[in-house]
């Protein structure tokens, strides 16, 4: 199915340069991210996100990280696929890693409800980090 803003519309494009939470509303959309100085974004409560997903993309690299991050009672789970492959396991945050990340490295990340399930796609393990 076609989305409803394709052909005219950019309201399921939004970029992100600084500090910000995401809400329920930001559901479906793709991130344009900057590293051009240090973002911290918080994604919402994942009780409440049954369903939520947004899909990240490096836009402007810089020597700034861009981090992602659930809220302390959440965690996330899933791969960075890159040479080696990063494991996302348990952690709090993911993050295009600064100086280190190239434009075009994505992060897709969808909620159950209960947890956020990250896939990360980039040319280098190095690119995306996580922790927590």
């Amino acid at each position: 199915m076609a989305r409803p803003y394709l052909g005219g519309s950019s309201a399921g494009i939004k970029s992100l340069n600084a500090t910000q939470s995401l809400s329920l509303a930001d559901s479906g959309k793709t991130f344009i991210c900057s590293q051009s100085s240090a973002v911290t974004i918080t994604l919402p409560l994942a009780s409440s996100a049954k369903g939520w997903e947004g899909h990240f993309i490096l836009g402007t690299a810089a020597g700034n990280q861009f981090s992602i991050n659930c809220n302390p009672t959440d965690t996330m789970f899933g791969v960075s696929v890159a040479e080696n492959g990063t494991n996302i396991d348990a952690a709090d945050v993911v993050a295009f890693a600064s100086g280190a990340a190239t434009v075009g490295d994505q992060i897709y990340i969808v909620c159950d409800g209960a947890k956020f399930y990250v896939h990360g796609v980039c040319t280098d393990d190095a690119h995306i980090i996580s922790g927590g």
